[in-house]
């Protein structure tokens, strides 16, 4: 992230200059091409056989001269532009590695017999979700792969969040009332509803969108009171004289911000109600690895102690990466919220009665007789009740 906000600002400058210069220029030309039309004009209301009067022949030289000096300018400043737009490449190369072997040496594993087909069933897996059903089918034709499940629930949860992204609630609000006994007690139905009052509200007129209000509003107002009401309230800007909105209104009166929270809410809540993961796995994949590596790389960087490098031979990470909340939850190794340490197959993840779960050398400190007090709940069980856990 703080190689792109680099990146980000040299760009910024880059856009302002070029923005600067470019409205310089034009009024330049602007002006200059006046004064060549006014200088015309003179000169036109003098007879052809007759000499130029000496004031007029040095009007010519100094329109002449001014003309010469504003393309050297133009030029010069054109010049300063391209360095600092060459700047730009040289930032972009600066903040970003754009060979990541050394943090992934065992990349090529990905190729081998065994996981070449996984991989391939997750990218048709990926086009199939993205509703690129044809695409999808080329793709295992010519790769020749088993068929893979096409989740045709997903690719159709996908055109309604792009049609929301497009400002069109219809496809989803027709997906939400055949599920309307299921959503009710989620956010989406107000929502999208909110979304097409808004829309009617800026399409066909106000009152289509408070009578759309007063038939649909109703059976949400009691969980969603306060956002009703600057629903309400927003459409007295969706007028043709109405002034601009105040900045708390502004989110609902852009179809473009409306539309991205509410593609956003409506893959949660219908991943959640199909029990869908948002995320393809190779969506998911990559996602972890864009935020893992550039961690991993700089940290690489700063290892140079022999025995610190022997950690990256193990098939594990040797530390803990926070990937974001939108990154998921993933983890290479179980570590004991007891003891700090890493769960192995000696010491393995034991579940408690109570549904804490702690490692077996805790679990082995912790019990006293034939009792146990689990740490974080004041639960007593037998430590023979504790059963052992597998993550795969």
């Amino acid at each position: 992230m703080d190689s792109c906000l680099g990146v980000e600002q040299d760009l910024d400058k880059a856009t302002t200059k070029f923005t600067a210069l470019n409205d310089q220029t034009s009024t330049a030309i602007d002006e200059l091409i006046t004064k060549v039309e006014n200088l015309k004009k003179e000169l036109a209301k003098q007879s052809p056989d007759d000499p130029l009067p000496p004031e007029e022949v040095k009007l010519i030289v100094d329109m002449i001269a001014s003309l010469k000096q504003a393309v050297f300018q133009m030029s010069t400043d054109h010049r300063e532009l391209h360095a600092t737009v060459s700047r730009v490449g040289k930032s972009i190369d600066r903040h970003f590695i754009a060979d990541y072997a050394a943090v992934a040496p065992k990349a090529e594993s990905f190729c081998s017999d065994t996981n070449r087909p996984l991989m391939e069933q997750a990218i048709a897996q990926h086009l199939y979700r993205q509703g690129l059903e044809d695409v999808g089918d080329a793709f295992i034709a010519e790769a020749r792969i088993p068929p893979v499940e096409r989740t045709c629930a997903f690719a159709q949860l996908q055109r309604c969040a792009a049609a929301l992204a497009e400002g069109d609630p219809q496809p989803a609000l027709e997906w939400v009332e055949e599920r309307a006994e299921d959503l009710t007690h989620s956010p989406l139905p107000f929502t999208l509803h909110r979304m097409k009052a808004l829309k009617l509200g800026r399409e066909v007129g106000v009152g289509a969108a408070i009578g759309y209000a007063r038939a649909v509003f109703p059976a949400h107002a009691a969980r969603h009171e306060r956002a009703l009401r600057a629903c309400v309230c927003a459409l007295a800007w969706c007028t043709p004289a109405a002034p601009p909105p105040p900045p708390h209104y502004r989110r609902l009166l852009d179809p473009k911000a409306l539309g991205a929270e509410a593609a956003e809410v409506f893959i949660r809540e219908s991943c959640a109600l199909l029990r869908l993961a948002p995320l393809s796995p190779l969506a998911g994949a990559v996602l972890v690895g864009a935020r893992v590596l550039p961690a991993l790389h700089d940290i690489r960087a700063k290892m140079a102690h022999p025995h610190v490098i022997a950690a990256w031979a193990d098939d594990e990470l040797p530390l803990e990466v926070d990937l974001g909340e939108e990154g998921g939850n993933y983890h290479s190794v179980f570590a004991c919220p007891i003891l700090r340490q890493q769960a192995s197959d000696a010491n393995p993840p034991m579940r408690l009665l109570c549904g804490h779960v702690i490692s077996r050398d805790a679990l082995n400190k912790l019990t006293m007789g034939v009792k146990l007090k689990c740490p974080y709940c004041p639960m007593e069980q037998s430590p023979s009740e504790a059963r052992q856990i597998y993550f795969s």
